[in-house]
């Protein structure tokens, strides 16, 4: 509670940089390496490389990100924290809304066929990549989670490990495909890092005013004691 003005402010200043960021965006349709960069991603050319991006570009479509939400928020449940769960499907329902109005806002093409390869380019804008914003704050919530809740170290290293994998492998695949700009990709790890590190704060808020009211500690998934005791053709955007 006492750096709480203190990330407050942080947090203000890091959505200014992101409203600057949105404005260059809004009238420049690349950002400086852009191209240079989308060139050397679609240059690589090793198999194990496109089907570890075909694996990764599956776990943040649509199909994957909202069963994986349910089940996350079912074992939150478990852990009697019926708060955190709300919030991991609250923050994960009401991304699609915050992408929409970035882009609308914002109005960046996506790439043109002169410039990047793709098989198809979806209809929307560009800026911020929608999937790179949903991989960031879903999975960006399980790591939290687990290191909040699952007192196994090498169950938890594992599912963060594999949360990190996703959220970078989803944004170079992005690009890769031709949908985006990294620029697009970093604007979309922007503001699902702000999104989730407030919607974290909240989560902390609750669990201090709960230890106040009730000292009582919650379960974790793997066993009766909580993590926190011992740790503080491609795809379409």
């Amino acid at each position: 509670m006492k750096t709480g003005p203190l990330f407050l402010a942080a947090w203000l200043v890091a959505l200014a940089g992101f409203v600057l960021m949105s404005i260059l965006a809004a009238s420049h349709d690349t950002f400086p390496a852009d191209i240079w960069l989308a060139h050397r991603i679609q240059d690589v050319d090793i198999a194990a490389f496109d089907r570890a991006l075909d694996w990764t570009e599956d776990a943040i479509r649509l199909r994957t990100v909202l069963p994986v939400c349910v089940a996350t928020a079912a074992l939150i449940l478990l852990a009697r924290d019926s708060r955190g769960a709300l919030i991991v499907i609250t923050a994960t329902a009401g991304r699609p809304l915050t992408t929409w109005v970035a882009k609308e806002l914002i109005e960046r093409p996506r790439p043109p066929a002169e410039l990047v390869d793709f098989q198809s380019q979806p209809s929307s804008f560009s800026f911020p990549s929608g999937h790179a914003e949903s991989a960031i704050l879903l999975y960006g919530l399980m790591f939290y989670f687990a290191l909040v809740y699952i007192k196994n170290v090498w169950m938890r290293t594992g599912i963060q490990a594999a949360c990190v994998w996703i959220v970078v492998a989803g944004g170079i695949e992005r690009v890769y495909a031709g949908h985006h700009w990294p620029s697009d990709v970093l604007g979309g790890y922007y503001l699902g890092a702000l999104i989730l590190s407030g919607t974290i704060v909240i989560h902390r808020l609750f669990i201090a005013r709960r230890q106040i009211v009730t000292p009582t500690p919650s379960r974790s998934f793997s066993t009766a004691t909580p993590a926190t005791g011992h740790s503080a053709g491609r795809r379409e955007t």
